[in-house]
């Protein structure tokens, strides 16, 4: 996501115009609040956006697809009634967005919450009673081309097929527990149960003397507490959280990249961007209604009290010493972190449950949290002949938003390399994977670090008016051989540094065969421009478009890999080309630019990597398991009889034990700290155990070898 400053669109209109039609006339009730969010959007929308959607039968089409798919998207809650009432306003969708009508989106606001009052009655019946895992019946996991129950009696059977396939699989685990084998992953899209929980409780175990009856009961309550629990959860859902579905199923319309937020999600979106935020330092999870501590952040508030631990329950939440204790038993996780969370300095004071059942009072003063997971990072790798090479992984190109004292990833890559620098590394990996982009000023100053000067993106708004983003510095931070890690999430900013770096002869590209394909800029305005406050949310709204030194568009096709190596995305439908509401691709007039000095043969390295990589077991398998895995999508059904699972299963297992020589994969690299990781890990251990999982993530990375191997061949 590129973000650029709001007063930068403050000249597209006059004034008078804006405040004609973003006026906030005294609202009394929730919709009429509602309507007006509605009005400011499409207001914004069609006087701001880079190319305003034609707003006809069509594009009410489209919402109303949209709009079904994120409120039921596994068509396990309405009916095929319900569907046709709503399936009445197919083509009037769009007049309803024209007059702030909110009539169809109540209805279907009412008819979700009484459906999902009857599926926690379904499965509680269901679950009252024992499954009959000798019966001959099979589970539809084929979303997409299912159908809405036809009537109660069907959803009834929905829901007992749902949760029987959950009680077989919660037997084969415990099974599998008992035999000392690994649970079985492969078939968790449907299941219920968390991937990971660190507060999990501890479960019973059975032995091989355990009847099969009280296996099934075991499993079967298992699944009865996490499907109480889930609902208990879902039936908290706010209508608000509803409203923001139904407004980003117009707003998607225009570009896939436009979104409302509510106040709440804009404040957790800058949370993502600026990877701070003022609280205690401690990340909370829901466990059965209580907000419980699940990790103390080494530094915070939290930790250095001392007094808090991992398992503790927050029942109450007071705003300093002289504030009401409010109750959050039960409240919605997001409302009691937002109690827990406050302006730095400020007082909060917590009643906390410990484990043994006790309670404490403890006072903390909010400070300013960071989460290291957003900030770059860097290792230093050796080879097996005692090289050494420079990694820096940027996971997304931050911002503070405007906070005071916030951090700049151009600035912390700066120290990264001045670090790095001093081990004497003979080549520099940029990893930029997964990567989703960020501020579009810090790719301009992060790609400037590696050339001297000279344009680096150039952005153009619908009007046809140019701006050319340079780096306008001569000086080089690196100057050494440079390789630019991508896969297809690489996106946005990312695509930027990457195309500016290969426009340059800068670097080499290493990494899928073509990027994401985000060629687009936002910005974020607030829908209540009278005040300016957050009352009504704000709106992410595509503004421009951007494009490469060489005229080219980054958008639909992405940046194309010097070297092209598949991955597990290369045959996912995930990119921008996928959505149909992704703007079109076009081209601009390339700049004259100085190339790079000191070039590199790059047929030379390509025909290297080729040569190398030609004859490659490990890659070729690599290539064999993601075909398999996108195979997988073919499977329609799945067995409830508990023997013709097993058997599926165990064909199914068959056929990809020869995957299992994928794990044991390690190149010969040794990773360490640079020399700041070092001084800060000896106090802080999290971080210490954070960077040592990622050393082991790249000691079974196969292609950051082969990004290394590209550096050695840069001359």
């Amino acid at each position: 996501m590129l973000i650029k400053k709001t007063y930068v669109l403050l000249s597209f209109l006059s004034m008078s115009l804006l405040a004609f039609c973003f006026c906030k006339p005294m609202l009394d009730t929730d919709e009429e609040r509602e309507k007006l969010i509605v009005k400011n959007t499409r207001n914004t929308l069609t006087y701001l956006h880079y190319k305003p959607a034609t707003v006809d039968d069509k594009f009410s089409e489209n919402v109303f697809n949209k709009y079904l798919e994120y409120i039921d998207p596994s068509k396990r809650f309405l009916l095929q009634s319900d569907y046709d009432l709503f399936k009445k306003d197919y083509h009037n969708l769009d007049d309803y967005y024209k007059s702030e009508n909110l009539g169809f989106y109540n209805s279907t606001v009412d008819t979700i919450y009484k459906r999902i009052a009857e599926a926690e009655k379904y499965s509680m019946d269901a679950l009252s009673k024992p499954f009959d895992f000798n019966q001959k019946e099979n589970f539809n996991i084929d979303y997409k081309t299912s159908k809405f129950a036809k009537d109660k009696t069907e959803a009834k059977d929905l829901w007992r097929k749902y949760l029987k396939y959950n009680v077989m699989l919660e037997i084969i685990s415990m099974q599998d527990e008992l035999k000392g084998q690994k649970k079985d992953t492969l078939d968790n899209s449907s299941s219920i149960k968390p991937v990971k929980d660190p507060l999990a409780d501890e479960k019973k175990k059975i032995t091989k003397d355990t009847p099969f009856a009280e296996v099934e009961k075991m499993a079967r309550e298992e699944v009865k507490d996490l499907i109480s629990d889930y609902f208990r959860r879902i039936k908290q859902t706010k209508r608000e959280n509803y409203f923001s579905i139904y407004m980003n199923s117009f707003t998607e319309q225009y570009d896939p990249h436009t979104t409302y937020f509510s106040p709440t999600s804009k404040e957790d979106f800058e949370f993502e961007m600026s990877g701070q935020m003022e609280g205690i330092g401690a990340k909370i999870q829901d466990k059965r209604g209580y907000a419980t501590i699940a990790e103390l952040i080494v530094g915070g508030p939290a930790w250095k009290s001392n007094k808090l631990e991992v398992g503790d329950k927050i029942i109450k939440v007071a705003q300093g010493k002289n504030g009401e204790a409010k109750n959050i038993v039960g409240m919605i996780l997001s409302d009691a972190i937002r109690l827990i969370k406050g302006k730095k300095g400020t007082e909060v004071v917590l009643t906390i449950q410990k484990k043994d059942g006790s309670q404490q009072t403890i006072s903390l003063i909010r400070e300013v949290i960071e989460s290291e997971e957003v900030f770059a990072r860097s290792s230093v790798i050796t080879d097996e002949k005692g090289d050494k090479y420079g990694i820096i992984y940027l996971p997304e190109f931050y911002t503070p938003m405007g906070k005071e004292g916030g951090r700049y990833p151009s600035d912390d890559i700066k120290k990264e390399i001045d670090i790095l620098k001093k081990e004497n590394i003979k080549g520099l990996v940029f990893d930029v994977r997964n990567n989703g982009g960020g501020s579009l000023e810090e790719v301009v100053k992060i790609s400037g670090l590696f050339i001297n000067q000279g344009p680096i993106v150039q952005v153009r708004r619908s009007d046809g008016m140019l701006k050319i983003h340079e780096d306008k510095d001569n000086s080089i931070a690196y100057d050494g051989p440079l390789v630019v890690m991508v896969n297809e999430l690489s996106a946005s900013a990312s695509e930027i540094f990457a195309a500016a770096m290969q426009d340059y002869g800068r670097a080499v590209i290493v990494g899928s065969p073509q990027t994401f394909g985000k060629g687009t800029v936002q910005t974020i305005l607030p829908l209540d421009r009278q005040s300016g406050s957050d009352e009504l949310g704000a709106i992410k709204l595509t503004i421009q478009k951007f494009y490469r030194v060489n005229g080219g568009s980054t958008q639909l096709k992405g940046v194309q890999s010097d070297i092209a190596l598949v991955d597990q995305f290369t045959y996912e439908d995930i990119s921008e080309a996928s959505r149909p509401e992704a703007l079109n691709w076009d081209q601009i007039k390339p700049l004259v630019i100085a190339k790079w000095p000191s070039a590199f043969d790059l047929a030379k390295i390509k025909a290297n990597s080729k040569t190398r990589l030609a004859n490659n077991a490990h890659l070729a398998l690599m290539n064999e398991s993601f075909k398999f895995i996108k195979s997988m999508e073919d499977v329609k059904e799945i067995p409830l009889n508990l023997e013709d699972y097993k058997t599926y299963r165990k064909t199914r297992e068959d056929k990809i034990k020869k995957f299992e020589a994928l794990d044991k994969y390690k190149n010969n690299f040794k990773f360490t700290m640079n020399q700041n990781d070092l001084a800060t890990t000896k106090t802080d251990t999290v971080l210490k155990a954070k960077r040592n999982n990622w050393f082991k993530g790249m000691q079974k990375d196969f292609y950051l070898n082969e990004a290394v191997n590209v550096l050695r061949d840069i001359k």
